[in-house]
């Protein structure tokens, strides 16, 4: 039997990156409406890449490690 890795998705819905941050849909959007956060519209629905999530963490971090 073959198996096949699953490729990491790569847009994911509000909900998720909420989920994946562990805060509400709601702070992911008022973190789009500051443009802190870069989106992908497809049609109506809103999207954020995976590696625009990790830069978004990354420069979310404490530089001073607080």
């Amino acid at each position: 039997m073959e198996t096949t890795a699953q490729a990491p998705t790569l847009l994911l819905n509000l909900n998720e990156v909420a989920t994946h941050l562990r805060c509400t849909r709601r702070s992911v959007e008022r973190q789009i409406a500051r443009r802190r956060l870069r989106v992908v519209r497809i049609g109506r629905a809103v999207r954020v890449e995976r590696e625009e999530l990790d830069r978004f963490i990354a420069s979310s971090r404490d530089c001073d490690g607080r």
